[in-house]
Formats: structure tokens, sequence, C-alpha cells
């Protein structure tokens, strides 16, 4: 139970803002105390790690100020979109770990078509947001965006995946 609740906990910190968290701190050790956060602390936690993305990604762009403003408002409405997406993948996660013990073929089947759903998904996200991008500033900025989210993505799908438990043979 304790590895899972600590899998459910560290994937819902993937979920924010892994590759800042990463770079900047040192994970905390585990402890018999882990305990999932309650939904206020959650939101709490998650706001946080949005506004060290959003800086994070502000700097790595280094935009003027006309072309921030105009880059900024592409950005949120994707950012939404990509909170709302995560959270469908937090939920199979989370399904995930309470099944993982008793795994059955179908439930295996279930999470893996909910997975690939979510990759579909976050692949489109992706495509639009750079073509909301390019054509609210450059095709060279819509690109950079791009390249620094998948970046980001791409630390988070590691985390997540180096913490949650295989499925037993």
């Amino acid at each position: 139970m304790k590895l899972k609740k600590l899998a459910t906990l560290l994937a819902v910190a993937s979920l924010g803002f892994t590759a800042i968290a990463q770079a900047e701190t040192t994970p905390a050790p585990e402890t018999s105390t882990t305990a999932a956060p309650n939904s206020n602390e959650f939101q709490m936690f998650r706001f946080a790690l949005e506004m060290d993305k959003e800086a994070f990604v502000k700097k790595a762009l280094g935009l003027d100020p006309t072309q921030e403003k105009k880059f900024l408002d592409v950005y949120y409405v994707f950012n939404a979109k990509l909170v709302a997406l995560n959270n469908k993948r937090l939920a199979t996660i989370t399904d995930y770990l309470s099944n993982i013990d008793n795994m059955t073929d179908a439930k295996a089947g279930d999470i893996a078509k909910r997975t690939i759903e979510f990759r579909k998904q976050r692949i489109a996200l992706d495509a639009n947001y750079y073509a909301a991008v390019a054509k609210a500033t450059t095709k060279s900025i819509g690109a950079r965006a791009l390249q620094i989210e998948t970046f980001l993505q791409g630390v988070g799908d590691v985390a997540i995946g180096s913490k949650l438990p295989l499925i037993s043979k």
C-alpha cells in the first residue's frame, strides 16, 4: 500500500512540472509517513508547479514583450487543455495502481487503451499548440515552444514511468 501511495504522489507531481523539480531540487527521502495530499493541498501544489513551469518556458523562449504577450495568450489556452488531459492520465494511473495487485487481463487492456488514447490526444494537442504559437508569433518561435514542451513532457513521462510498478507476469 505504501508503494501505491508513493507512486501516486510521484505521478501527480510529475504531471505538474517535473523538469524543474528534478533539475533544481533534491528528491525527498522515502518515509513510511508519506501520504497522498488532500485536494486543496494538491491544487496548491499543482498551481505552484504551473507557475514555475510558466517562468521556465518564458525564460527559455527569451521573447520580447510583444512576442511574449502573443505567446502567452496561446500558452494559457494550451496549458489549460494540457492540465485537463493530464487529469485523465492521473485517473488512469490511479485506476492502474488501485488494481495492480489483482490485475485482470480485461483491466490491463482497458488501461492500455486509455494510455494510447492519452498519447494520441497529447500529440494532437501539441500539434495544435505549435500551429497556434506559429500563427500568433513566428514558425521559429512555435517550433522552439514545441521543443521546450516536448522536453518537459518527456521528462515527465520518464519520471512517471520510472516510479510505476510493472504489471506482474
